[in-house]
């Protein structure tokens, strides 16, 4: 196919356009009091989305113009990062990356060095990440729930109370699924389940597009360490299964292509329903993952070592679910019905556990005892089976839908907030780092410029939020920045400044980390940048058909 190539300062010029575009639309829901951003449903009748979430408006913005797209596409990127890693901060992300790309433009327009430049941005990032870190507040955990709550999800009252209560019953780390409810209020149930992190092979699996998870009901699990190379080996199990008015989770060591495409072409058609994931655990680990599950499920592991063949599983060796949420990170299983056999390995382990951590220094492998309480410490958790569903409630199809996405970023957020701490909210946990920055010594007047660059960076989100809520952003940043209180910031609720630690309002340390070293991240990407290639459109009709995507998806390229 031909090619257009875009050179130096039109492709960066053209690809800071898309970056602003962005930038403008996200930026207005940055804050507590931020308001919502409109986007018109993709399909013609549906109701439009109203999101008040940075990562939303981000994906939903796709430009005409193709290299003011990828600039675009950058923003894109950093926003989808945050939400998964951290769950907040995708405005904070797209404010911190927009500022640093302009004046990284502004410096390459006389003449800075962009290698010295880049070296700069990068040593000023690591040394307020670490400072960062050294300044979070660790306090007591009903504190940090509630007040990083909160803030996530913009003032939202109970929302905190509720995930305080799932993360007591499941955990830290344990399996906690937002919902659609069905009444006004939010409703918090505590079932069974069982959680790992890996995610389905193929988004093709994907029955919820809004929120990408594939969801299946009534679900019949195999679980193999066995690795999945003919699609005709689970044929027979997949007609059982459907005839019993069920579904197939396929939790293997891997499905080769063949099987894959199989299982993708008859789920898309609706002939079965079935999702292949990664089965839990690694390498030698896996098929003790396999046998907790197993008894948990009340089904049979299929292993490798005792000879097992696929072609050869019955419906009596499969596990049984009510119900399995899948994303593109992880798989949980809610509804466990737990057995006799799941609570005798688990008070097995329990014992195992309390003798490694008896075990006095020079009695084995120090590294290896780690190694082998923090597997058993994960097991543990999966067999004790338990997991939380928040329902989202809302008058409208509209309010629900988007509270939910606020709630499912507070719960990531507060998580956050337990594993690194947490600091000062509204754009004054940066401020901190201001003097960490000025002890740094640079090489040369460029590098200089980028260690300057990312000092003026730090001010951004707390200017943005002053804009936000229609005061003047530099006055609210020079006020905040006279107080000699490290705390003292503006609250948007009560719209007066005031000590944000005292009043609970925190952002997690590691929110702000994240946000500010992904954002350097992908805005070194466009200051390095010297040329753009991007494929010429093929007008014919047929351009990019394959055969497969026709039977994968019973569309006509021509329509």
């Amino acid at each position: 196919m031909a090619k257009e190539v875009v050179y130096r300062g039109s492709a960066r010029q053209r690809m800071m356009q898309g970056i602003e575009i962005l930038a403008r639309a996200a930026i207005p829901t940055l804050g507590a009091t931020g308001p919502s951003v409109m986007i018109q449903h993709r399909a013609d009748g549906l109701p439009p989305i109203s999101t008040r979430d940075g990562v939303t408006v981000a994906n939903s913005i796709v430009l005409k113009d193709r290299v003011a797209n990828l600039g675009a596409r950058l923003l894109r990127d950093v926003a989808g990062t945050m939400s998964r890693e951290a769950g907040d901060g995708t405005t904070t992300a797209i404010v911190l990356a927009r500022h640093i790309a302009r004046e990284m433009f502004k410096s390459l327009a006389v003449g800075a060095d962009p290698i010295a430049l880049k070296r700069g941005i990068d040593r000023a990032v690591a040394r307020v990440s670490e400072d960062i870190g050294a300044r979070a507040w660790r306090g007591d955990k009903e504190s940090v729930i509630l007040g990083v709550a909160a803030v996530a999800t913009k003032g939202e009252p109970g929302v905190g109370r509720l995930l305080l209560e799932a993360l007591d019953a499941v955990g830290v780390h344990g399996a906690v699924s937002i919902e659609l409810g069905q009444r006004r209020e939010d409703l918090l149930d505590v079932v069974d389940g069982y959680r790992w992190e890996k995610g389905y092979l193929s988004p093709y699996f994907v029955t919820d597009r809004a929120r990408e998870l594939a969801e299946l009901e009534d679900v019949y699990l195999l679980m193999t360490d066995r690795e999945v190379v003919d699609f005709i080996d689970l044929v027979p199990l997949l007609e059982a299964v459907t005839e019993a008015g069920g579904s197939l989770l396929i939790a293997a060591d891997r499905v080769h292509e063949k099987a894959l495409a199989g299982l993708l072409l008859n789920h898309v058609r609706g002939v079965f329903k079935a999702v292949a994931v990664t089965a839990p655990g690694f390498g030698d680990k896996r098929p003790n993952r396999l046998l907790d599950l197993a008894a948990l499920t009340g089904g049979r592991a299929v292993l490798e070592a005792q000879g097992d063949r696929l072609d050869r599983v019955t419906l009596a060796d499969l596990g049984r679910v009510r119900r399995a949420v899948v994303s593109a990170d992880d798989t949980a299983l809610l509804g466990i019905p737990g057995t006799e056999a799941s609570r005798a390995r688990l008070e097995g382990l329990r014992l195992e556990a309390e003798q490694y951590r008896a075990l006095k220094p020079g009695q084995g492998s120090a590294t290896g005892r780690l190694h082998e309480l923090e597997e058993i410490e994960a097991r543990i958790i999966g067999l004790s089976g338990k997991s939380a569903v928040y329902r989202v409630g809302g008058v409208t199809d509209v309010e629900m839908k988007e509270r939910m996405v606020r709630i499912e970023n507070a719960y990531r957020s507060v998580v956050s907030a337990l594993e690194e701490g947490v600091l000062p909210g509204g754009g004054v946990g940066f401020l901190g780092s201001m003097p960490v920055l000025a002890e740094l010594e640079a090489r040369d007047a460029d590098e200089a410029r980028g260690i300057g660059i990312v000092r003026s960076a730090l001010t951004e989100p707390l200017r943005i939020i002053g804009e936000n809520s229609g005061l003047s952003g530099e006055a609210v940043v020079a006020k905040v920045m006279d107080h000699a209180n490290p705390s003292w910031g503006y609250d948007q609720e009560s719209g007066s400044f005031c000590d944000l630690h005292a009043r609970g309002i925190w952002d997690a340390a590691k929110v702000l980390r994240l946000a500010l070293e992904k954002a350097a991240s992908v805005a070194g990407t466009f200051l390095t940048t010297e040329a753009v290639v991007l494929e010429i459109p093929d007008t014919d009709a047929f351009a990019g058909f394959s055969a497969e995507w026709a039977a994968a998806t019973r569309e006509d390229p021509r329509v």
